[in-house]
């Protein structure tokens, strides 16, 4: 048994000091219309949800409405469309309401 524990410990030792994964950055004011077309639905979904979150939260809203959000990432994607070039943040002033 105190073998055990002693091989244990000794192993959580060695792999305590591994290194993480790298985290990844992303700037989203970077994040161009034609790039948020180009995303899986899922990613599109995570960017709109993302997005909402910050303008909510830089209006001082801390509740989220789930449908006036998919109104507005609607419309956001429907300029995106004819926009590619835009940038997110762009293109969500323009049809911010």
């Amino acid at each position: 048994m105190k073998r055990i524990v002693l091989l244990t410990a000794a192993s959580l030792l060695f792999i305590a000091p591994l290194p993480s994964s790298a985290q990844i950055k992303l700037d989203m004011n970077q994040i161009t219309c034609g790039d948020l077309l180009g995303y899986s639905p899922a990613n599109q979904d995570f960017v709109g949800y993302w997005m909402s979150g910050y303008y909510n939260a830089a209006a001082g809203r801390d509740v989220l409405d789930y449908n006036r959000m998919q109104k507005n990432f609607a419309k956001v994607k429907a300029h995106c469309k004819k926009n590619k070039k835009d940038s997110l943040p762009t293109a969500i002033k323009k049809v911010a309401n």
